[in-house]
């Protein structure tokens, strides 16, 4: 009997194994045939690709399936079919799939308006390490928006986002050293995080508060500031 329940394990999990391997070679093949990457450019055969791999169970699929059907690429715009399998990627773990879902529970396109469920799919997303997730999670903590207003957590999401370079999260730690919100104030690294949302074109938001804030530092300040930002680079935050 031990024999017999070890080998039925050993057959499940090759043919699992296999399963999942061929999802991914599919959805490949088929992210080729969308983008023209090798083959000739063919949509619908991209898509048929996508969505067979994507009910094999292949979270990246699911994923592509959802966006194709929310942008209406290889079949007609279908934002409910759309939220379905996001919704399915993201409970494989698929952060990019948990944001874009997250974001469809904000703006209610495809499902409900639903701020809780938006924050709650959002929180995954950010908990991947999806980059936009962990800007976007930041600002609901910022706004309140579907949790109670907590400004540390806040600024503890957008210090994560602005870290790997995302211009709206350097631009919020900015803000958010310069009043004090959510962290201790200290202009040199408002200073250092606006100068760096400006250059990654974050726009004239960043520069208009930059200008404010210098009228409010000392000269030292200013060029220790100068020499933050010039020596930064992504993931020296941790």
């Amino acid at each position: 009997m031990k024999f017999a329940a070890l080998f039925s394990l050993l057959v499940l999990s090759v043919g699992v194994g296999t399963a999942q391997d061929d999802a991914k070679a599919q959805t490949k093949l088929g992210t080729d045939y969308l983008l023209g990457r090798g083959v000739e450019q063919d949509r619908d055969q991209g898509f048929k690709l996508i969505r067979g791999a994507a009910e094999k169970g292949g979270a990246e699929a699911q994923r592509i399936l959802g966006n194709l059907y929310a942008y209406g690429v290889g079949a007609p715009i279908d934002l409910k079919e759309s939220a379905k399998w996001r919704r399915k990627a993201a409970g494989q773990g698929d952060g990019k799939a948990a944001r874009a879902l997250g974001q469809m529970y904000l703006t209610g396109e495809g499902v409900s308006s639903d701020k809780s469920l938006a924050f709650l799919w959002m929180r995954r997303a950010a908990e991947q390490g999806d980059l936009e997730g962990q800007a976007t999670l930041g600002d609901m903590y910022k706004n309140g928006s579907g949790v109670t207003k907590n400004p540390e957590q806040a600024s503890n999401w957008h210090l994560q986002a602005a870290d790997q370079g995302h211009p709206g999260a350097q631009f919020a730690c900015g803000q958010a050293c310069a009043t004090g919100s959510g962290v201790d104030r200290n202009l040199t690294e408002a200073l250092k995080w606006l100068t760096l949302a400006i250059d990654a074109g974050y726009g004239s938001a960043a520069v208009e508060a930059l200008s404010i804030l210098k009228t409010q530092a000392a000269p030292g300040e200013l060029a220790e500031a100068a020499k933050l930002a010039e020596a930064w680079k992504p993931g020296m935050e941790k």
